[in-house]
């Protein structure tokens, strides 16, 4: 018998050029944005500047947070979530990579729910209340535009966990193929073969069902296709197309399926060495599929 839930309540804006939106999009969510970012890219892309410029014209007043860094700590979003409520932010802006996006969703939650933010990362405290969050993704590898989770390490213990609930899913996601082709081809290969993991993982997990499926073996195909044409040929925008829906597709699937032993065991390495995510998969994943396959072929 078959039987199965699927929810994602997530505004996906998809497309090139979709980035002149974020300004129109955000006036409908708050009157005061919280921008989170990184210390450099976006600044250096100029996409910063072009966010300011358009909450300006739609009248929204914006406050900047860029002390992301990779493999994003929980005192970063306290001290993100503390800025946000002493200026009076409505709503948070994460621009950036998956870091910079899952920073702003902690940012997001904890801004409204306060206390010890594992507490609510391991189940002990729950809540369903978050800031209103636009997502612009500037990589395309984490997917998480497309799910209620946010990545986050805990610098006492070096605990690299999922933050998961439905409120912290973007209420606008605001995806710009273009955004992505500045990423250096480093970069790229790490991003591209987390958004293949995805795909990958949540099609095999035992909790896979229909619609997640179909999502999972599109994003494979994509994924396949794209990310060697691109990294050979910036210039290929159709091919920068297929990768962000195909990392997008595979945010979205691991929202209902999670993830499988490549992630599991990439995390906690990740968190202890402060390694790039993307890279310590590659390492991992044909290890853990040659021996996987003995048990369920």
């Amino acid at each position: 018998m078959l039987t199965f839930q699927y929810h994602l309540p997530v505004n996906l804006l998809f497309g090139r050029g979709k980035s002149d939106l974020i300004g129109e999009k955000t006036a409908l969510l708050g009157k005061k944005a919280l921008i989170v970012t990184g210390g450099s890219s976006t600044k250096k892309t100029g996409l910063l500047a072009k966010t300011e410029a358009l909450l300006q014209e739609n009248g929204v007043a914006c406050v900047l947070f860029d002390k992301v860094t990779p493999n994003p700590l929980t005192t970063t979003v306290y001290e993100g979530a503390e800025l946000a409520l002493s200026e009076g932010c409505d709503v948070i802006i994460g621009l950036g990579g998956g870091s910079s996006i899952d920073a702003a969703k902690g940012i997001a939650f904890h801004a409204v729910n306060g206390g010890d933010i594992s507490d609510y990362i391991f189940g002990k405290r729950f809540s369903d209340k978050a800031l209103p969050l636009v997502a612009v993704p500037t990589t395309c590898g984490t997917g998480t535009e497309g799910n209620g989770f946010a990545v986050l390490t805990n610098p006492d213990t070096m605990d690299k966990k999922s933050l998961r609930c439905n409120a912290i899913v973007p209420a606008c996601s605001i995806i710009d193929p273009l955004l992505m082709t500045t990423m250096p081809r480093q970069v790229l290969a790490s991003v591209g073969f987390d958004a293949l993991c995805h795909c990958m993982e949540g099609y095999l997990v035992s909790v896979a069902q229909p619609i997640t499926d179909l999502l999972a073996l599109e994003g494979v195909r994509l994924a396949a296709q794209s990310v060697r044409r691109v990294y050979k040929d910036p210039s290929d925008l159709d091919s920068w197309d297929a990768l962000t829906l195909a990392s997008t597709f595979g945010g979205m699937v691991i929202n209902t399926t999670g993830v499988a032993a490549p992630h599991g065991m990439e995390h906690p390495a990740s968190g202890l060495k402060d390694m790039v995510h993307g890279e310590g998969l590659a390492a991992l994943t044909p290890v853990v599929f040659e021996e996987s396959i003995h048990g369920a072929p």
